[in-house]
């Protein structure tokens, strides 16, 4: 069954999230400081408000992990390099076992804005068929795709499932 679009619970915040390395550069306008964020073809420079980081991390070479929506940062990620764990083993199943786009191999990090909300559907222990349904509303509702056929997104599912994930509860 196909997830209602008006109020199907996928459509929060954190789905569309991205979690990416940074390290300050050094100051920016007044009030910011200059940041590279992401890696590869896929890292670009922003100003960031110093407020929005502690002050140990507004040095020049400071590495962090930001959470970004588009290509503002919103917060810093409190659990850092786990997360960075964290979203490397959802991504290899998500590249290597569902890629609907077929771009995994050339464009690595496609999918990371859905890793968030997979996470947490994870944490919560979600089922097969619930991890699966979202996925399936990512094809058809965010990219206008035709649907994967189910038993290959329960099979997808149940590798999350199978992942060992660290817990961000007891890090932040």
């Amino acid at each position: 069954m196909m997830p209602q679009k008006a109020n199907d619970g996928f459509g929060d915040t954190m789905a569309f999230e991205r979690r990416l390395e940074a390290t300050v550069l050094g100051p920016g306008q007044p009030g910011y400081v200059k940041v590279t964020l992401g890696c590869g073809q896929q890292q670009f420079v922003a100003d960031v408000a110093v407020e929005l980081l502690p002050s140990s991390l507004r040095m020049p070479n400071s590495d962090f992990v930001a959470i970004v929506k588009g290509r503002d940062v919103v917060r810093v990620e409190p659990a850092g390099r786990a997360w960075l764990n964290i979203r490397k083993q959802i991504r290899d199943v998500l590249n290597r076992d569902w890629d609907p786009i077929g771009i995994a191999n050339e464009v690595t990090d496609e999918y990371d804005m859905y890793i968030g909300h997979i996470y947490s559907l994870l944490s919560k222990s979600s089922s097969e068929k619930e991890i699966a349904e979202y996925l399936l509303w990512v094809e058809v509702e965010r990219m206008g795709l035709s649907a994967t056929p189910i038993d290959r997104l329960l099979s997808v599912a149940k590798n999350l499932r199978e992942l060992d994930l660290p817990s961000l509860r007891n890090l932040v």
